[in-house]
């Protein structure tokens, strides 16, 4: 069963849309995979009927960092991130956006993510993440939010 992953609700990919938001919310199966969906609007585009490549990204890199948060309970942030992109994305498509823990070696998770749509893979990424700083992620933890409990932040 899956189980939805915190938000911050000023974070450009899972905040609130009503903010401007993409509002896109994470889910974590029981092996560590997380999924989410989104379909992007003419407001996310760079070229006519094609989403600006730096949506893709940040939507990858979203799927990596919550992955490592799902397997570990850590706040990590991108070391490195490398997008192939294999197809345009038109907006009004909805995608699956998912990440996973490839493996852990010391502090650095060796992450993937993939956006497709059930039958096209329209990008995929490889990353390498670390933990955020103690101080950092103590300060990043205590203004996640869940969807049942959005007045009071996760502890």
């Amino acid at each position: 069963m899956e189980q939805p992953l915190p938000y911050y609700r000023l974070c450009f990919v899972c905040g609130e849309p009503r903010l401007g938001r993409l509002g896109v919310r994470f889910r974590a199966a029981e092996d560590g995979i997380v999924r989410a969906t989104f379909t992007p609007t003419e407001k996310h585009v760079g070229y006519p009927d094609t989403v600006h490549g730096g949506i893709l990204a940040a939507l990858l890199d979203e799927a990596m960092v919550w992955a490592v948060y799902a397997v570990s309970k850590q706040l990590a942030v991108s070391g490195e991130l490398t997008v192939r992109y294999n197809k345009p994305l038109s907006p009004g498509t909805t995608v699956n956006i998912i990440g996973w823990v490839v493996r852990q070696r010391r502090n650095v998770w060796e992450v993937a993510s993939e956006i497709n749509d059930g039958n096209i893979v329209y990008a995929r990424a490889w990353g390498r993440l670390v933990p955020a700083p103690e101080e950092t992620s103590a300060q990043w933890q205590s203004v996640l939010q869940t969807k049942s409990n959005r007045a009071n932040p996760v502890q």
